[in-house]
C-alpha cells in the first residue's frame, strides 16, 4: 500500500493492494468484527503498550476460557503478542497496532465535523 505525501488526502486510487494484502485485511476485519475481541483490543490499547495478563481483561460479559479464545484469535492475525510468565500469559498489542489503531478511531471522529 502506498501513501501521498505527508498531509495529503488518498482518493483512493493511492491504494495498492497485493491478493496477499486483501486476504490478510479481510481477515482484520473479520477478527475485530467480533464486539469481545474489539473490546479486548481496546483494552490492551488503553495500557500504552503495557502488558496484561488475561485474569485482567477477563471482564468482558464472557468465560475466561472464551477470553483466551478470542485473545488466541487476535494473536495469530498478529494484532497482539504474548509472552508465558510460569502458569500465567501476558498479552500485549502488537508492534505499531496502538498507533495504527489511534489514527483510525481519529479518522472516525472527523467524519462528518
Amino acid at each position: 500500500m502506498c501513501q501521498k505525501g505527508a498531509g495529503s488526502a488518498c482518493d483512493g486510487t493511492c491504494l495498492e493492494l497485493t491478493a496477499a494484502d486483501m486476504v490478510w485485511w479481510s481477515n482484520v476485519f473479520k477478527t475485530l468484527g467480533d464486539p469481545v475481541r474489539l473490546q479486548l483490543l481496546m483494552k490492551l490499547a488503553e495500557r500504552s503498550g503495557g502488558e496484561a495478563a488475561v485474569h485482567e481483561l477477563a471482564d468482558v460479559g464472557v468465560s475466561p476460557a472464551t477470553v483466551s479464545h478470542h485473545l488466541k484469535r487476535l494473536r495469530c492475525i498478529g494484532l497482539i503478542e504474548s509472552r508465558r510468565d510460569g502458569r500465567l500469559v501476558y498479552y500485549k498489542l502488537g508492534a505499531g497496532v496502538r498507533a495504527a489503531l489511534m489514527q483510525i478511531l481519529h479518522q472516525r471522529s472527523q467524519v462528518g465535523a
